[in-house]
């Protein structure tokens, strides 16, 4: 093996395509979709709702019908459990709910009884589909280590696993039913239409990979009494031009550039494939980027669904590769799971009132755990912890220092804060990308302290796979690379190139333009005559550069 080259490990983030159903990205969808917004906006008003509910099952049981009951159930109990949480609210009215002087809220004990079985229920779900395996799998390892350690004469311990399909989104919708009962518990008015409460559980366009709802808001746009918008069951042509908009930009994201990108990642982090230097850094940057674009590509595909259905969702991303600190970037990445973190987790733990820096760190280790069942998620949600305490206590030194806060306020300042956390980022993506925890300090270890050598090996191993035709899944993935883009990979400094200039239109460019207000909306003055045609390029070119196998989101195994 070369000096500066290693050995990996295989990663299966794609486990849940087997069943290749309903993707956002798939021929299913594009048949399934038109049909769902015909039957929409033809039904009266008082069968939308229905319609819009019944096919959020179709959707969501075209994978695992069996879970569609599951969801359904959870559905139906936290519903009750909301009218329960109201119940107290209304009959207690000042008992029920007390705020003391330091503005901290009290709840009565039936109230609290009850927000306590609503989240052992839910967590009880989320860990039992989730976690059992990997709890009772460490659990074991621990006394095994601890048995080797002291020389203890015992047999080895094997740990009892369950044959468990985890559930599509089930983090997703148990976090959107913890916020609603925490919620109401804490004086929001529960929702009482069943049919309302039950389409903000299965609503398709983000029950799978969110982003994480808030009910007022979701509830409010179905509202339809006087005094409250009901816009999702107003026909708007604004909506239909963004939706359609946002529709389209996700997919091209999705099949044309991440897709295309996970066949670089994949091959750099692939089992017996030797690494240089700029291997590894050319896989870790083509992940960097195909994690933002798949999992925006999704977002902004299921909000333009939302859209087209007279429904608005939350954003969920903010160019997050221009924060200027690690805080900044978690402002910009998830925001929907940023800021549940902060309300449901960080703010209970005490957030900056008492020893802000560990609940950050305890934070963002369960939000690490809450991404997977896997140590390289825990050791990537410490990461981000250790991080943001970090930049809490730098923070706070740069207030206290003017020669680095005038640095810091100065261009070449700025412009070193943004790359500085784009590494520190990319490093934490190669925790959460890796197998293991050992396979990640090995490919860091490489980009960081290894030797480079001119020829990549992810370069080589997906021309040659390019052209191959064995059915393997690997091959199979690397062989819808189109041959231009293989060649190109050849060299590391195209691909640095490439990646960087990806990077400075994509990212750098819009934001610059809108710091100018310089505002490129060309399609905004045009009609539809217009607007078609262009839709109509931009779906053949996001064809045109899919590879030739569609892949499941990222966030799809969350």
């Amino acid at each position: 093996m070369a000096t500066g080259s290693i050995p990996h490990t295989a990663i299966h983030s794609d486990h849940f395509i087997a069943f290749q159903k309903m993707l956002f990205n798939s021929l299913s969808y594009f048949l399934f979709f038109p049909v769902v917004f015909a039957l929409y906006w033809l039904s009266p008003r008082a069968l939308k709702k229905p319609v819009l509910l019944l096919a959020s099952y179709v959707f969501y049981m075209s994978w695992i019908p069996k879970y569609g009951l599951m969801v359904a159930a959870l559905t139906t109990v936290n519903y009750a459990i909301g009218l329960l949480l109201g119940k107290f609210q209304n009959q207690n009215q000042n008992q029920t709910q007390k705020t003391n002087a330091t503005g901290n809220t009290r709840m009565s004990t039936a109230t609290r009884l009850t927000l306590t079985l609503g989240l052992v229920l839910n967590l009880g779900c989320l860990i039992y589909f989730k976690y059992v395996n990997f709890l009772f799998t460490t659990f074991t390892h621990a006394i095994n280590s601890g048995v080797s350690f002291f020389h203890i004469n015992a047999p080895k311990f094997y740990a009892i696993t369950f044959d468990i399909i985890l559930p599509l989104g089930i983090s997703f919708f148990v976090f959107e039913f913890i916020h609603y009962l925490v919620d109401v518990a804490k004086g929001e008015k529960p929702v009482r239409n069943p049919i309302d409460f039950a389409l903000f559980a299965a609503f398709f366009p983000s029950q799978i990979a969110g982003p994480i709802k808030r009910f007022e808001h979701f509830i409010e746009q179905l509202d339809t009494r006087p005094g409250h918008t009901g816009t999702a069951l107003k026909f708007r042509g604004t909506d239909m031009h963004a939706g359609l908009a946002l529709l389209l930009q996700g997919l091209f994201k999705k099949v044309a550039i991440a897709d295309n990108l996970a066949i670089l990642a994949n091959a750099g982090f692939s089992p017996a494939v030797s690494m240089s230097t700029s291997d590894a850094w050319v896989a870790v940057l083509a992940f960097t980027f195909q994690i933002y674009f798949d999992f925006s590509g999704y977002t902004d595909m299921g909000r333009g669904s939302a859209l087209l259905l007279g429904i608005s969702l939350p954003d969920n991303f903010n160019f997050p590769y221009l924060a200027k600190s690690i805080s900044d970037f978690w402002r910009r990445w998830h925001i929907s799971l940023s800021t549940w973190l902060r309300d449901y987790l960080y703010i209970p733990l005490g957030g900056g009132r008492t020893n802000k820096n560990r609940n950050l760190f305890l934070t963002m280790l369960l939000g690490g755990l809450w991404h997977g069942a896997a140590m390289h998620f825990v050791v990537w949600g410490a990461y981000q912890g250790v991080m943001l305490a970090l930049n809490n206590w730098y923070d706070a030194l740069a207030k206290k220092n003017s020669a680095l806060s005038n640095f810091h306020a100065h261009a070449i300042g700025k412009v070193s804060s943004v790359l500085f956390t784009f590494l520190l980022v990319i490093i934490g993506w190669i925790l959460f990308r890796a197998d293991t925890v050992t396979q990640a300090l090995q490919i860091m270890q490489v980009m960081f302290f290894g030797v480079g050598q001119t020829a990549t090996a992810v370069a080589s191993s997906t021309a040659s796979t390019a052209a191959s035709t064995t059915a393997s899944a690997t091959a199979s993935a690397t062989t819808s690379a189109p041959l231009l883009w293989a060649a190109l990979m050849r060299s590391p400094v195209i691909a640095a190139l490439l990646i960087y200039s990806g990077y400075a239109a994509i990212f750098c460019l819009p934001r610059f333009l809108s710091e100018k207000q310089i505002q490129l909306r060309p399609l905004d003055s045009l009609g539809w005559a217009a607007r078609i045609p262009f839709y109509a390029v931009v779906a053949i070119t996001a064809i045109a550069f899919a590879p030739t196998q569609p892949s499941s989101f990222i966030y799809f195994q969350f």
